[in-house]
């Protein structure tokens, strides 16, 4: 039987900031959400997505605080570029 690893403590000023950035990003129009991102044995950092209108940013949830911090921060101070060069995809994209 394989023991459960503990979680590290995160330290309370980087739990802020990274609270402060996620508040941030509600207020410019994301919603952030953390999942498993893994797709055919990649493991994939983030990436935005438009759903319904509305954007979201995932972030792979294995990412150390640090680190979520630094995809936030990254995609924030380059929102209105992501947003306008934005290309959605749609049907006859996806045929093959």
């Amino acid at each position: 039987m394989r023991k459960a690893k503990k979680k590290k403590a995160v330290p309370p000023a980087l739990q802020n900031r990274l609270s402060e950035l996620e508040e941030q990003a509600a207020q410019m129009g994301f919603q952030v959400h953390y999942d498993l991102l893994e797709a055919a044995g990649l493991k994939l950092k983030g990436g935005i997505c438009k759903i319904k209108g509305e954007y979201h940013l995932f972030i792979d949830r294995r990412n150390s605080t640090i680190d979520r911090i630094d995809i936030l921060k990254d995609y924030l101070v380059n929102a209105e570029k992501i947003i306008s060069d934005y290309v959605p995809c749609n049907e006859e994209m996806m045929k093959v």
